[in-house]
């Protein structure tokens, strides 16, 4: 039996350890590397709305209250379109073309 000391991260503990490969996990072998190449990938640049906190939840809340007015009329998807008339900007939700 081997002792382990108090206070030693995961990686201390199990420094010097090799798993011998078995069926049990051996099959998931090919997991570790697709998740190596997972996290060694860059994230996408995020995209930024210039609205402040409080102005951009309360576009979210709306935007959300349309869409439930939108789907409880049974207009069916909706898209959003954005236009800009006299220096103002109006989003407004239109029927999706169905293909």
């Amino acid at each position: 039996m081997v002792k382990i000391k108090k206070g030693l991260s995961d990686a201390d503990m199990l420094k010097g350890y090799n798993e011998h490969l078995t069926f049990e996990n051996g099959m998931y072998a090919d997991e570790k590397i697709t998740q190596a190449k997972i996290k060694n990938a860059k994230a996408p640049a995020k995209k930024e709305l210039l609205l402040p906190e409080e102005a951009r939840e309360r576009l979210n809340r709306f935007l959300l209250e349309i869409s439930m007015e939108w789907l409880k009329n049974k207009n069916g998807d909706c898209a959003w379109k954005v236009l800009k008339e006299d220096g103002q900007i109006i989003i407004k939700p239109a029927a999706v073309a169905k293909k």
